[in-house]
């Protein structure tokens, strides 16, 4: 970023608007264009050049350097996140392919990251199939979070299979006994030939998934 005119581009913006601003003790770096990486890392540079020793200049400079590497690697830690959980952890026929890029090697980057990314953009736009293997979705497949089921020994509404297990193997039913887990298997009630049926009627479902 620094090599390709951010210096420059900083020192434009903050002679023609920041300044004033500055001068006035009236700068915001929470709201607007401010919060862009670049303007409050290089602000103290920003505000001295000029003012101080050209050794106290290269100091601020190397210190907003060092700031903006900080800030951009915490930035792109939040967007892999983000995409992590928005795309890879939610299954269903809206998720679009997620394709992974080795991006350790600032060397091959031409080789590892630009000619692959074009590759996958120009399958999609001719209608093809891309060359590489998108990621996996990092989802429980056994997971079911749609399927509903009632307990027939605490007539309770469970949602999504796996707080059908938890409740299974981990609830005490009401009327069950002092403590005693009338869920696991061997200790259902007496006629009970299934643990669980589709609900039939107007259930209450709780904030936990379950109704009573």
């Amino acid at each position: 970023m620094v090599a390709s005119g951010l210096l420059e581009e900083l020192r434009d913006f903050h002679r023609r608007y920041n300044r004033e601003k500055v001068a006035e003790n009236r700068q915001d770096y929470q709201h607007g264009i401010f919060q862009s990486i670049g303007f409050k890392e290089f602000h103290e540079y920003l505000i001295s050049e000029g003012n101080c020793s050209p050794e106290t200049s290269a100091l601020l400079l190397e210190k907003g350097i060092q700031a903006l590497k900080q800030v951009t690697k915490r930035y792109a830690r939040r967007q892999n996140k983000w995409v992590r959980n928005r795309f890879l952890k939610r299954p269903g026929p809206n998720v679009p392919p997620v394709y992974g890029l080795e991006v350790s090697d600032l060397q091959r980057w031409d080789e590892d990251v630009l000619k692959p990314a074009l590759e996958i953009v120009q399958s999609f736009i001719q209608g093809r199939e891309p060359p590489a293997e998108p990621l996996r979705m990092e989802h429980d497949e056994k997971e079911n979070k749609r399927s509903h089921r009632v307990c027939e020994l605490c007539d309770r509404l469970i949602i999504g299979t796996g707080m059908a297990g938890r409740h299974r193997e981990g609830e005490r039913a009401p009327g069950t006994g002092n403590g005693q887990v009338g869920h696991r298997e061997g200790r259902r009630a007496p006629g009970d030939r299934e643990w669980a049926k589709e609900p039939g009627g107007d259930r209450r479902a709780s904030g936990t998934g379950m109704g009573r």
